[in-house]
């Protein structure tokens, strides 16, 4: 079955801005830039349906999904695929007997570890059928195209709310930061200026590379440079921005929190300079092969409720989840460090303001966050109130905007330099962890009422696991993605949180 693009193309290319491009040139066989999801329905999708939905909602709104990415010169660009068909891209199979959640999560795993074809649109949905007497979706979309954050909400807009009800769309990530709802505007304007740098300067990049390749590394250097400076002058006007809120009756309250942001930013930076955490765990170069697994859901009234009797938010318990699981299994492992310690994590947050209608460009719009999470403490109860103050600190500052103007700074570096950078940035998180707010009503897909949803974000450098918390109809299900060389038994870490999950509740 052929599809052809029905929107009007733009025209025959379209520049690829930096922060698009950027996860093309991170891609590597060992750790492909690849956002992956997958949910389960309790009966059977039709698939002439499912294509359908796909047709409509996503090639007809999103142009990127009829589009590959091709090179023009030295630059990146997105080309209308003429050739584009719907049936290289919506693949429908029988999932393999027992077509249990075992066979469901070695498909995965290879879905994980198999790049995309660069001469189509690069993305793929597998509709395997007969998965415990439903039908299964497994969704992988390179990072070029969208972040995850957004991509999430591109998968969401295929389903509808079961019975016929409305449903308010899921709010998927969050902007940040988060303490003065002021300095929101600050951070977007700080993004925008990126972005504007990031477009001239590949423009003059493009055209000394014409003259020589030395030519092009000292041009790139000062825009390099431009970049990071813009990044902390967003954050500065952050602080100033949060200063002079509320007039001044408040001065002195917002002057106290104006330090307190500009000291908890200073800490965030301090830590993505800083000597890497992850040194003696799960040590050694990834490989191809990628794994898959996920837990039974546990119900989101209880972390509710502990959130509630701790003064800590869900997102803090399901955090604080993560790290005692990370404890019990590093413990039975033996590899446990003696007392307390602290173990990075690179969580992606949204530098945009929920939409219901996303750009029809999609693309990348988020920034990555350092965050470490405690390890080595006796107790839930202590681990939770560790991981709050520290949560509480990354959402008490303007870390975004500065990581994204690193991110630009990488875009926007030759290629030697740019990978050199994001290797070193990389190597300060063991691996990345994202927490997805998903539908809170049950769904359906093409008819098909959905049971449960999981998804990771891809690793870079040297990082063996990326960790999903997805919510989804009340309930949350825990996802680990790992590389199979280094870390080759994620059931056990699926195991470590369920007991962990029942310590604490």
């Amino acid at each position: 079955m052929t599809v052809r693009n029905t929107r009007k193309p733009a025209g025959p290319h379209r520049r690829m801005p930096a922060q698009d491009s950027l996860w093309l040139h991170l891609d590597r066989p060992e750790n492909l830039m690849l956002v992956t999801s997958v949910l389960w329905t309790k009966t059977l999708v039709d698939p002439a349906r499912l294509r359908s939905l796909v047709s409509d909602r996503l090639i007809a709104r999103y142009p990127v999904y009829s589009q590959r990415a091709v090179r023009h010169g030295r630059a990146l660009a997105w080309e209308t695929d003429t050739g584009f068909d719907l049936g290289d891209h919506v693949l429908v199979q029988d999932l393999p007997a027992p077509a249990d959640q075992a066979a469901l999560e070695e498909f995965v795993a290879a879905r994980r570890s198999r790049p995309l074809d660069p001469k189509h649109p690069l993305w793929t949905i597998d509709l395997l059928q007969g998965y415990r007497g439903g039908s299964a979706l497994v969704s992988c979309t390179h990072h070029a195209m969208a972040d995850g954050i957004r991509l999430t909400q591109v998968l969401f807009s295929l389903l509808d709310p079961a019975g016929g009800e409305t449903a308010p769309h899921a709010k998927v990530g969050s902007a940040g930061p988060h303490r003065e709802p002021v300095a929101q505007p600050v951070v977007r304007l700080g993004a925008a200026v990126l972005r504007a740098i990031g477009d001239t300067g590949a423009k003059v990049q493009q055209r000394a590379a014409r003259v020589h390749p030395v030519l092009e590394t000292a041009v790139a250097l000062p825009v390099c440079g431009a970049t990071v400076a813009v990044g902390a002058t967003g954050a500065v006007a952050g602080v100033l921005a949060s200063a002079l809120d509320g007039g001044p009756r408040h001065a002195v309250d917002a002057a106290a929190g104006a330090v307190t942001t500009a000291w908890h930013s200073a800490a965030g930076v301090a830590d993505l300079l800083g000597p890497s955490t992850t040194t003696g765990l799960w040590e050694g170069e990834p490989e191809v092969e990628k794994t898959a697994a996920w837990g039974d859901p546990v119900p989101l009234i209880t972390l509710a409720r502990i959130g509630h009797e701790t003064g800590t938010t869900i997102n803090d318990v399901c955090t604080a989840l993560v790290a005692g699981a990370l404890d019990r299994y590093f413990t039975a492992h033996g590899t446990a460090r003696p007392g307390p310690s602290d173990l990075g994590w690179m969580i992606p947050v949204s530098l945009s303001s929920f939409d219901d209608e996303l750009p029809a460009t999609l693309g990348n719009h988020f920034s990555l966050v350092l965050a470490q999470l405690p390890l080595g403490l006796r107790t839930f109860a202590e681990r939770l109130a560790e991981v709050h103050r520290r949560v509480a600190r990354i959402r008490d500052s303007v870390e975004p905007v500065l990581t994204f103007g690193v991110q630009y700074a990488i875009a926007q570096s030759p290629a030697p330099l740019g990978l050199a950078l994001s290797r070193f940035f990389a190597g300060k998180a063991v691996g990345v962890l994202t927490n997805v707010p998903g539908p809170r009503v049950p769904m359906t897909l093409a008819g098909a009422e959905v049971e449960g949803i999981v998804g990771w974000a891809p690793c870079s450098g040297r990082q063996a696991i990326t960790i999903c918390v997805f919510s989804y109809a009340g309930q949350v299900r825990f996802g680990f993605g790992t590389d199979r060389k280094l870390i080759p038994d994620p059931e056990a870490l699926v195991a470590a949180l369920a007991a962990e999950f029942a310590a604490a509740s």
